[in-house]
Formats: structure tokens, C-alpha cells, sequence
């Protein structure tokens, strides 16, 4: 039980000494954080990327200091136990903007546009809000699952693994979904 008292000690005291340096850690590990921003950033669409990149980098370094304060040496080095905050972070930072009425409805619309555009190239990129009115429209065509798969995988970027987990469905049939209401939104925006 002592042993267990002076490690919880050595830990509070290490704790204190990183937030008192937490500049100089911080500029110690800014080569690791900035290529996870980076790597980050270059998963994300163009448009998300240019206009949320300086936001991700700041909220990547307060997001360290943070992990700083609960970092535990005892479980692991640092680095691990941040690069993973890190990541999730930046994460939740844009599911947060998404969430903002604004960006919300600019989103929905380059979404859409994108949709569409996958769909259709040959279609002019002025057409967005009409198109946006438009799948809106053909959406409430689709059950719930399909308009959950719809909008998991084609607005918020999730995979079908990650669709499947949250409504309940393996990863096949959510690929499945996705393919026929896929079909479904085609063939009601595009009636020929």
C-alpha cells in the first residue's frame, strides 16, 4: 500500500512539473503534433481542411496540455497516450463546428453537391441548393436505417463498420443499405 502511496505521489509531482513546463513539452513534441494534424488534415475534404486547420492545430496543442494533467507514466509512455486524445480531439472539435446551425447547413449543402456529383459529373456545381431541396426531399422516401446510413456515410464521413455499430446492423448489411438507398436517391433525383 505504501509503494502504491509514493507512486501516486511521483505521479501528482510529475503532473505539476509538466504543466509547470508544459511550454517547453509542448514545444518538445511540436514535430510529433504537428504531423498528426497534418496526417489528420489530409484525411479531411479540401474545403473542411483550408478552412479548419489552423482551429485543428490549436485545438491539437490544447488538447495536449489537457492529456498532460490525466497522463498516468505508470501505464505507458506519453506519446501514445496523447497522439490517441489528440485525434479524438480534433474529432469532436469538428463534430462541435458541425453542429453550429451555419456550418451545419453549408455542410449539408456541399454534401449534397457531392452526392450529387458522384452521381452525375456532369452536372454544374451552381445547382447545390436546388439539389440540396431536392435529396431533402427524396430522403423522407427512405426508411430510417437507410436515411441513417445515408447521412453517416455520405455527410459524416463514417465508415459502414462504424454506421453498423450505431444502428445495430453488421458492416455487410450496412454496405447493402447503403447501395439500395443509394439506388433509391438516384433514381428519385433522376428520373428519367
Amino acid at each position: 500500500m505504501a509503494d502504491r502511496d509514493t507512486e501516486d505521489k511521483i505521479v501528482v509531482i510529475l503532473r505539476k512539473h509538466f504543466m509547470k513546463y508544459s511550454d517547453e513539452v509542448l514545444l518538445k513534441y511540436k514535430n510529433q503534433i504537428d504531423a498528426t494534424v497534418k496526417w489528420y488534415i489530409n484525411n479531411l475534404p479540401t474545403a473542411v481542411a483550408a478552412r479548419e486547420a489552423e482551429d485543428l492545430t490549436s485545438e491539437a496543442k490544447m488538447a495536449f496540455v489537457d492529456a498532460l494533467k490525466s497522463w498516468d507514466p505508470r501505464k505507458g509512455d506519453l506519446w501514445p497516450y496523447v497522439s490517441i486524445r489528440l485525434k479524438g480531439s480534433m474529432q469532436d472539435y469538428l463534430r462541435k463546428r458541425g453542429a453550429d446551425p451555419v456550418t451545419g447547413i453549408y455542410e449539408w449543402v456541399t454534401q449534397a453537391a457531392n452526392v450529387h456529383l458522384a452521381f452525375n459529373k456532369e452536372v454544374a456545381v451552381t445547382e447545390n441548393t436546388e439539389l440540396a431541396t431536392q435529396i431533402d426531399s427524396a430522403m423522407k422516401d427512405l426508411d430510417e436505417n437507410e436515411r441513417k446510413v445515408i447521412i453517416g456515410y455520405y455527410q459524416d464521413d463514417k465508415t459502414f463498420k462504424e454506421i453498423g455499430h450505431d444502428i445495430g446492423l453488421s458492416e455487410s448489411q450496412t454496405s447493402r443499405i447503403c447501395k439500395t438507398a443509394t439506388q433509391k436517391l438516384k433514381k428519385l433525383l433522376f428520373k428519367e
